[in-house]
């Protein structure tokens, strides 16, 4: 039952799928009261307002202390507080969920969902689906495979059920999870462009960078520097004439003069110079303190300039292998996160950068150029040749398209991973331009919503071989057992510390917490046999 504010397309969208549609206010006891909040098994505020939320859940207990609440909240921490005070409830941040995902894709484009296990502390976990070659692990037994891959494989073929020496061939589908870090590492990188330039194209590039300074430059200055120069000239030739010396000694001279040295050894008295060449002297000297108080003014601000440029401005980047991330919002401060813990190369692409940003920035953490993604100019910058991948996190699905079909065309070998809010238009998107990876952050989250409204430990759903998977996390106690539910896959365990491989629910122990997949098919015929008891009580009512 969906419970909303009058909202006729919101009414025939849930008539589409099967729900009833209340028009009421939520926040509020008689309208709970109306949708049967006392008898429901769940509640699900999902609204984007973490206040509305959090005020209906607290409600929803005040009249059903048992029922079951699961929210969305965007603060992650009060998430996690919400869940250890309030018993039988799980809070779902929209944009931690999904940036796993986005960050697995980044660095391995076969990742099709990747999660943090154990959350908010622990690796990034991904499953990616490639060919065995692809993988690097053909012609070797599975057991092997999963020694280099220091990954679980969960499917070959097609088959969920394998045994370990089995050999796999080329081109045999394989499913494997596993920490992000290691997976990424077996995918066959193609090479852009040679690693050193020509010298003859770093000259170029270099006076290519010196003509551009130079027409940056502040044309009172060079008039300044063009006089002093010129004054420096005169007064080499005056002098020469005036105190009978040689160009070196006459050039040493005014140089010493200007500069404010004076070291005494050569000046008018000494070398009997006429009157004249003391006040050539004078004027020398206030030239030369007016120029060199402009030069050095000129050097501190060239140097703050080149320190603000380096720390955030636009300028040519020579990193390699490295993820590009354009938008830092609050999705992408999370996939930057998880980047930064796998020790990945990362330059990051935004308008109006926080302080945290820059302040990683200014701790080498990460390369900040502040520009508009969505022009190519600024993704040249970016070094795009030599990038691992490109990912679009603002929150305009136009622009980020506009980032990735750029990226494309600037070199076509790099990954793109895009953002996109319509899962309709996130498939279409891949499929018509070739997008390496675009998903939908509400498609990544709501099949977790959904599958923790009945099954507490839900941390997403998942889809190969023609079957439907929900990715459960449970934390044994003093006897561990599997999970109640038939045809369950182990994945991992959590144990003291320590990410450990599971191939059997028998090689658990005491307070593992275990990472697992269960084909969802098995409920879904259950469902129907009990929606026909439900209608068969209903019409002999």
């Amino acid at each position: 039952m969906l419970l909303w504010s009058v909202d006729e397309e919101l009414a025939a969208r849930a008539k589409t799928v099967g729900a009833a549609f209340v028009g009421l206010p939520p926040n509020d006891y008689e309208s709970l009261r109306t949708v049967g909040v006392m008898h429901a098994t769940s509640i699900m505020p999902v609204s984007e307002e973490d206040r509305l939320n959090l005020q209906v859940a607290l409600k929803a207990r005040d009249l059903n202390p048992k029922i079951r609440v699961v929210l969305r909240q965007f603060n992650r921490t009060l998430a996690r507080k919400l869940e250890q005070n309030l018993p039988d409830c799980s809070a779902v941040s929209l944009s931690a969920h999904a940036a796993a995902t986005y960050a697995g894709a980044a660095i391995d484009p076969a990742c099709f969902f990747a999660l943090q296990f154990p959350d908010f502390d622990g690796p990034l976990l991904g499953f990616s689906e490639r060919a065995a070659s692809d993988f690097r692990i053909a012609d070797i037994s599975i057991e092997e495979a999963e020694r280099r891959l220091k990954s679980r494989i969960i499917s070959v073929a097609g088959q969920t059920n394998f045994e370990l020496s089995q050999v796999l061939h080329p081109q045999e589908r394989v499913v494997a999870f596993g920490p992000m870090a290691e997976l990424s590492e077996s995918w066959p990188r193609e090479s852009a462009a040679p690693v050193g330039e020509p010298l003859s194209v770093r000259i170029g590039q270099a006076m290519h960078a010196f003509s551009r300074a130079m027409r940056r430059t502040e044309p009172l200055l060079l008039r300044i520097f063009a006089a002093g120069a010129a004054i420096g000239v005169i007064a080499v030739a005056y002098f020469m004439w005036a105190l009978h010396l040689d160009v070196v000694k006459s050039l040493y001279y005014v140089i010493t003069t200007m500069a404010t040295v004076g070291y005494g050894d050569i000046t008018p008295l000494i070398n009997r110079g006429p009157v004249h060449s003391f006040f050539a002297a004078m004027f020398i000297m206030v030239s030369g303190i007016a120029i060199t108080g402009v030069f050095i003014a000129a050097i501190t601000a060239a140097l703050n300039r080149a320190q603000l440029t380096a720390l955030r401005g636009l300028r040519h980047l020579s990193t390699r292998d490295h993820v590009i991330v354009c938008g830092a919002g609050n999705i992408g401060t999370r996939v930057i996160d998880f980047l930064l813990k796998m020790r990945r190369r990362i330059v990051v692409v935004e308008q109006e950068p926080d302080n945290l940003l820059i302040e990683r920035a200014r701790d080498r953490q990460l390369d900040l150029l502040t520009g508009d993604a969505t022009s190519d100019g600024t993704l040249r910058f970016c070094n795009l040749r030599h990038a691992r991948s490109l990912v679009a996190l603002t929150g305009s699905d136009t622009a980020n398209l506009e980032i990735g079909l750029g990226g494309r065309a600037g070199t076509a070998h790099v990954g793109v991973v895009l953002r996109i809010t319509d899962s309709a238009f996130a498939h279409s998107v891949s499929r018509q331009f070739h997008i390496t990876k675009s998903f939908s952050a509400i498609d990544l989250t709501a099949p977790a919503i959904a599958g923790l409204s009945r099954f507490p430990g839900t941390r997403g759903r998942i889809a190969f071989d023609n079957e439907e998977y929900n990715v459960g996390e449970r934390l044994q106690g003093a006897v561990p057992a599997p999970p109640p539910a038939d045809l369950c896959i182990p994945l991992y365990v959590w144990r003291e510390g320590a990410l450990i491989p599971l191939h059997d629910f028998s090689e658990m122990k005491p307070y593992d917490r275990l990472l697992f997949i269960v084909p969802l098919s098995q409920f879904r015929g259950r469902e129907q046999v009990v929606r026909g008891e439900r209608a068969s009580e209903l019409a002999a009512t």
